[in-house]
């Protein structure tokens, strides 16, 4: 309940803070106030040179507990502990305004900001106190990573030293990365290996865009802002301004979903996308909070118990992301061990052989080995190549997982 109701605001709050950013071009609602506030604060996006967010669920144990008996989906004390404590954060730096950067030529895949090292880039999952669980970097076209498996065990109320065990026969730089040390590679390698990109470790080129049809979307998207967002100036709270977004939810998800279905030519992925808003998405109006700090924005909350029929009005459980406007720009971390070639290589080895034993193919052991056939229908797209298919069959994921995977990936 509580993973699809995430996912699914997430999903709200994203989709209500893009749309929001497009009120500076819609001269009808700009004579709202309100939401010519939420208009000038998204204008303020991208002009400085650095950019952070932090998502986070903004309640106590107690109040996620309080909520899963509220939805009958009880959640133990450990769970809610842990889910009140994590949060995961992201930030941008760059030598110029991040709203000049352009995006790397023929690279569809997330390649486009490792080709370009003005960009510097920063991933954390954090837990209780702050303590990184997972980071990832990227400075200079030159990534880093470091984990805590024993902190993650803790956080969720695992033993620690059975989860250490996990790292044993990893390369040892490896292993040293799962007890938080940093290790540096460059992302070419990584691709070399066929851990990334289309065929062969290469960048898949992203599909381009018919200039009339981006026009009309944008046109289109435009008329929802008019028509199907509504805003409320609530005054201050806590010293920020606090505005209040309200859309009918399956309205907007219809209206969203007509307005990229002409783009499904131009972008193949699209034609994936139902034709109306499934039936989870509920049919009533649903309000995300905007909170301003001197005209920008520095917060979006979403009460996920908008989302769940049986939660009462005293059982809130709100979804907050914070923002943050030139932040400190992101450095390389010292002391990092260099990753080589011969490392990544050993880790997909060490895992298919876990996947041939059973271990990373969970309690159910080996998948069924693929027929050519099958391997032929999942690299088609591209997405993936063949050696990669058959290395996460080894490690114990069936025909339709892996399609799944490479659904997501194309």
């Amino acid at each position: 309940m509580i993973r699809r109701s995430a996912r699914t605001a997430l999903a709200a709050a994203a989709c209500g803070a893009v749309l929001a950013g497009g009120l500076a071009a819609c001269g009808t609602v700009q004579q709202l106030n309100a939401a010519d506030k939420v208009s000038k604060a998204f204008e303020t996006f991208g002009s400085g040179k650095s950019f952070s967010a932090k998502l986070s669920v903004d309640a106590t144990p107690a109040q996620i507990q309080a909520f899963g008996t509220a939805t009958g989906e009880e959640i133990d004390k450990d769970s809610a502990a842990a889910l009140s404590a994590v949060s995961l954060s992201i930030a941008f730096s760059a030598d110029k305004p991040l709203k000049d950067i352009q995006p790397a030529k023929g690279s569809g895949n997330g390649a486009a900001s490792a080709a370009d090292p003005s960009v510097s880039a920063s991933y954390s999952l954090t837990g209780k106190g702050g303590a990184p669980l997972l980071e990832l970097r990227q400075v200079g076209g030159k990534a880093y990573a470091r984990g805590d498996l024993a902190g993650f065990a803790q956080l969720v109320g695992e033993n620690a030293a059975e989860v250490e065990g996990l790292a044993e026969g990893l390369p040892a730089a490896l292993a040293n990365a799962l007890k938080g040390q940093w290790v540096g590679f460059d992302a070419k390698t990584l691709g070399s290996t066929g851990g990334t990109g289309g065929a062969g470790g290469t960048a898949t080129p992203a599909p381009t865009l018919d200039p009339k049809a981006a026009e009309n979307l944008n046109a289109s998207l435009k008329g929802i802002l008019t028509h199907d967002l509504s805003f409320e100036d609530k005054g201050k709270q806590d010293g920020k301004e606090r505005i209040t977004v309200t859309a009918p939810a399956r309205k907007l998800t219809d209206d969203l979903l007509k307005a990229v279905e002409p783009l499904a030519k131009d972008i193949p992925n699209l034609a994936k996308l139902p034709k109306s808003a499934p039936t989870g998405v509920p049919d009533r109006p649903l309000a995300l909070d905007l909170y301003l700090d001197g005209g920008a924005l520095s917060a979006v909350t979403f009460d996920l118990a908008q989302l769940a029929e049986k939660a009462g009005t005293g059982t809130p459980l709100p979804l907050r992301i914070a923002f943050g406007h030139d932040t400190p720009a992101v450095q390389a971390p010292t002391g990092a061990t260099e990753l080589t070639t011969e490392d990544i290589n050993g880790l997909f080895g060490e895992l298919a052989a876990a996947g041939a034993g059973g271990g990373a193919g969970g309690s159910d052991g080996p998948a069924t080995p693929l027929t050519d056939a099958q391997i032929k229908e999942l690299t088609r797209d591209g997405a993936m190549n063949e050696e990669q298919v058959r290395l996460f069959n080894a490690m114990g994921l069936g025909y339709q997982d892996i399609k799944d995977l490479a659904d997501r990936k194309a």
